[in-house]
């Protein structure tokens, strides 16, 4: 272990949360992977190893869990993200399909509609905070809906996606003090996770509807509702308000997108790219290898920092400059792989349709105070960002 390329520090202090840049192009200068003694963890952080990683399933498994934590691992065991093989794609053949693009169609014109609403109030505004008053409305109002839990249910949403996704480093404070949260999720889908509980049409009630005819026994369809939970709401509300930031910093970048509304779509992966709002997720190594000058060990963890491999220059010059106009199809903010986001089409028909309803209303971004960063172990996210907008 001596031999191999360290970093110090610790990858979940509050610190590195607060600005997390500067960590990751120091990991990538030490090593394309480096061993984090502090976490007793290796970190993936060039670009090529996590996608090695990511496209390596059978070597790097999701279906011992993507803690760090095998307590916390013992819970989340059961939802698509947490299987591999055949389990996971039966699974994600159930709560994949209603989400892809041709599905989403139908929801186009209410998404784009609910866009508008939010411009509209904002612009009228002039003053807001992109995260509770911009970023947050169309994921609430569209997503939460969709899903169709139970009043329950959809009101702690926001809560248990943020427990979850804490507790994929599994010890710290802020982990030990969301496990009530991931207990009280389980409960939850335990005692409410019946077709009956859930609403007519709603894509929780359609896993139900799925999971006999593709062998899925009704309490492994329960814990699948779980897909729609952690990953649906936080990541979108991160990238949105992100996006709301960078537009204020590179006011040049805005103006391209209002002059050609070619460069929307592209402007919306540039984000992703540089928010990357699922900092890393770990890989339980299933058997020994060597990769890239390291000896991983079977059953020890890897974290594939998806943050750090889109900041590396080797694959995306000046990676730190938000430009609206670079190739960035290459990315990992939705993964890679197997595992890749099946929430990301729906994510992007919402960030498309904010990008296209300000364009229209919004000649500049300003920030209006001093933002606030969210402390959480593995969403990078403004908890309030005060901004202001000049109107056309």
């Amino acid at each position: 272990m001596s031999a191999s390329p360290v970093f110090e520090g610790d990858f979940f202090s509050d610190s590195v949360i607060a600005d997390p840049l500067a960590a990751y192009r120091q990991m990538r200068e030490t090593g394309p992977i480096v061993w984090l003694p502090e976490n007793n963890v290796w970190a993936a952080v060039a670009y090529q190893p996590c996608l090695e990683i990511l496209r390596k399933p059978k070597l790097f498994l999701s279906g011992r869990g993507l803690s760090l934590n095998d307590e916390v691992n013992n819970i989340l065991i059961g939802s698509t993200l947490h299987s591999d093989a055949d389990r996971h794609r039966r699974q994600r053949s159930i709560t994949a399909t209603a989400i892809m693009p041709d599905a989403l169609t139908s929801l186009a014109p209410a998404i784009e509609r609910a866009a508008d609403d939010v411009a509209e109030a904002v612009c009228s505004a002039g003053r807001f905070d992109a995260v509770a008053e911009f970023a947050s409305i169309l994921p609430l109002s569209i997503v939460v809906d969709l899903v169709g839990l139970p009043a329950h249910g959809k009101a702690r949403m926001l809560e248990w996606a943020a427990a979850t996704f804490n507790l994929f480093e599994g010890f710290n404070e802020r982990s030990r003090a969301s496990f009530q949260g991931l207990r009280e999720l389980r409960d939850f889908l335990n005692e409410f996770g019946k077709p009956e509980k859930m609403q007519h049409g709603g894509l929780a009630r359609r896993i139900f509807d799925e999971a006999p005819g593709k062998g899925v026994a009704p309490d492994e369809a329960a814990q699948m509702i779980r897909d729609y939970i952690a990953p649906s709401l936080d990541t979108t509300i991160s990238t949105a308000a992100f996006l709301a930031w960078h537009f204020s910093d590179a006011p040049d970048q805005w103006q391209l997108v209002r002059e050609d509304e070619s460069l929307v779509a592209n402007a919306v992966e540039e984000v992703v790219r540089l928010t990357t709002p699922i900092r890393a997720f770990s890989r339980y190594v299933a058997e020994d290898v060597e990769m890239h000058g390291v000896s991983m060990k079977q059953g020890q963890r890897v974290l594939v920092v998806y943050a750090s491999a889109n900041r590396d220059e080797t694959v995306f010059p000046d990676a730190d400059r938000f430009d609206v106009t670079r190739k960035t199809h290459r990315h990992l903010g939705f993964g890679q792989g197997p595992h890749m986001c099946m929430g990301m089409h729906l994510a992007r028909l919402e960030l498309h349709a904010l990008v296209r309803a300000m364009a229209e209303r919004v000649t500049s971004w300003h920030l209006d105070g001093v933002p606030q960063t969210a402390m959480n172990n593995t969403i990078r996210a403004f908890s309030y960002l005060p901004m202001r907008v000049e109107r056309a």
